[in-house]
């Protein structure tokens, strides 16, 4: 079994420079857990413009995938990041949408998981990176768990047009980039770990609302109050499952 990565990575600049030249709608950035996708889709939402029309992976937590397919279908001017529904990825498919996945060798997200538990903030990303293997399963003996899920993008991105991978690495390139020994001289509690660890930049939804999404937020989602029940519903029914097919 090959193990090794083979992804063609492009700099945050690189691809800022081919999102004008195409001038895209949308951006969709595709993560997994520990990679740097709080900070890099923070930069790269302010560098293309998204700033007023950007939703993090907060929007999406706990819902059913039928939520983020119709989310797609209904609005557009946005730029998400999502670090789940790693099966349903290739139907996201969307008119004139730029696609990307964020790469962190394989090492960095390793070491970044065993920080967490040394801190006592883990919370069970490999556990849940496991639950996607039978939906894969030519990779699904590919181990550790980060290089599986570069895998999983390896053979995703043949099926999506204007699929890009983008190197975390690059991004220590970007004024906003703190380097590690000043992330570790500062003195964090566990909120500001989990919020970012990588640079200055906070969620601006976070500070006064315990993690909620205030109303002025939350108004820009599009859906009425049927399809909300719709989406609800969905996710009661299969919340109990242990497939990951829709999360």
């Amino acid at each position: 079994m090959n193990d090794k990565v083979e992804l063609n990575l492009h700099t945050w600049e690189e691809i800022k420079k081919i999102y004008f030249n195409k001038n895209f709608d949308n951006v969709i950035l595709f993560s997994q857990p520990r990679s740097g996708s709080t900070f890099a889709s923070y930069v790269l939402a302010k560098e293309l413009g998204y700033e007023e029309n950007f939703f993090p992976e907060e929007f999406f937590i706990n819902k059913h995938f039928s939520y983020l397919k119709y989310f797609v279908k209904k609005h557009n001017n946005f730029f998400f990041n999502i670090n789940e529904y790693w099966y349903r990825r290739t139907d996201l498919k969307k008119d004139n949408t730029m696609y990307l996945y964020l790469y962190r060798d394989t090492e960095e997200i390793l070491n970044s998981y065993q920080k967490a538990k040394r801190q006592n903030y883990y919370l069970g990303w490999e556990e849940m990176i496991d639950k996607y293997r039978n939906f894969f399963p030519e990779i699904k003996e590919i181990k550790p768990a980060p290089l599986f899920g570069h895998k999983v993008w390896e053979k995703q991105i043949r099926k999506l047009n204007n699929a890009f991978t983008l190197s975390y690495k690059s991004f220590k390139t970007h004024n906003l980039y703190l380097d590690e020994s000043i992330r570790n001289s500062r003195k964090q509690d566990l909120k500001d770990i989990e919020i970012v660890e990588n640079s200055n930049i906070k969620k601006k939804f976070t500070d006064k609302t315990g993690g909620k999404i205030p109303h002025e937020e939350s108004i820009k989602i599009k859906f009425n109050t049927f399809e909300k029940l719709y989406f609800f519903v969905r996710r009661k029914l299969e919340s109990k499952q242990k497939s990951r097919k829709n999360y």
